[in-house]
């Protein structure tokens, strides 16, 4: 048996120093949102097993702050693969980097990831920013993943809720 993990990135800021959205950095509210899905993720005693992450920034800290809360040991790499693709193109990297895991966390970018959890359950999904969804497959081997075949088992995603800002009105 197989199980997926797909995990959106955390809260961003619109725009990045640089003006490439690839540099996009997270928010005080994704912070906080990556925050709680940690320490939910930790509670709940879910393993994460091998994380393959977008190497967009915003991805990068989103993981950092979840594994934070996690005391599992878990290896983790990079795929610039992962940035802004199609659900078919995560399909190759866990096909590719997965292949010798049977718990595989993919932490990505929209319309990918919630196409590609619509793809493998079957139902209409759309992921928000720190939203995370697991599926089980009766498989063994990550290449024998169809639409339709994954059944999903959570799906979460962290409210989290700052003050605004003191009125600048005078």
């Amino acid at each position: 048996m197989l199980t997926l993990h797909l995990i959106r990135h955390a809260k961003t800021n619109q725009v990045s120093p640089s003006g490439d959205d690839f540099d996009r950095a997270l928010l005080d509210k994704g912070v906080s949102q990556a925050n709680v899905l940690g320490n939910y993720l930790q509670t709940h005693h879910i393993t994460l097993g091998k994380i393959i992450c977008s190497s967009a920034v915003r991805t990068q800290q989103t993981r950092s702050v979840i594994c934070q809360h996690l005391a599992e040991q878990f290896s983790f790499e990079f795929s610039k693969k992962l940035y802004l693709c199609s659900h078919r193109q995560i399909l190759d990297v866990i096909e590719d980097m997965g292949k010798d895991d049977k718990t595989v966390t993919i932490i990505g970018h929209n319309e990918g990831i919630s196409q590609l959890a619509s793809y493998l359950s079957g139902e209409s999904i759309h992921l928000r920013t720190s939203e995370m969804i697991s599926l089980t497959f009766p498989f063994e081997s990550w290449d024998h993943l169809i639409s339709g075949t994954g059944v999903i088992i959570f799906q979460y995603r962290p409210e989290v809720f700052l003050p605004l800002p003191p009125s600048s009105k005078g």
